[in-house]
């Protein structure tokens, strides 16, 4: 997965006459027990990003106040077709084996397929999806 700044983040930046930090190329997990997605403070600064509130969430290891950010996700690449940016409403938390955790908030959008005999899971989002919050 691709993970980078939202569009008005990336027009401010151009309009302030800096450049935008490049977006990170990453490791994912699918959390269908979540209902938010989460990134890590790694991708926090690499990103340069800046936070637009705070919120309590709740966690495994219970409630925790954090960090709201808007980024935009791009998963699941085809050879041939970019897949389209998923604004994302993403909080920071610390995320075991991964920089960003995929909630329920992006998996909703699309159609989530376990194939067991198969050992395989396809996402298929369409095109243009959005997250809602």
């Amino acid at each position: 997965m691709e993970i980078g700044l939202d569009p008005t983040e990336l027009e401010r930046y151009r309009w302030e006459g800096r450049m935008a930090p490049v977006p990170v190329r990453t490791q994912g997990i699918v959390d269908t027990a979540a209902e938010n997605t989460c990134i890590t403070a790694r991708i926090v600064d690499r990103l340069l990003l800046e936070p637009l509130g705070r919120a309590m969430m709740h966690t495994a290891a219970g409630e925790r106040q954090t960090a709201i950010y808007y980024v935009t996700l791009r998963l699941g690449w085809k050879q041939d077709r970019p897949p389209d940016p998923i604004p994302v409403r993403a909080y920071s938390v610390e995320v075991t084996g991964a920089d960003v955790l995929v909630g329920l908030d992006v998996l909703r959008q699309g159609e989530l397929v376990l194939n067991g005999p198969d050992a395989r899971v396809e996402l298929f989002l369409p095109r243009g999806a959005r997250t809602s919050g």
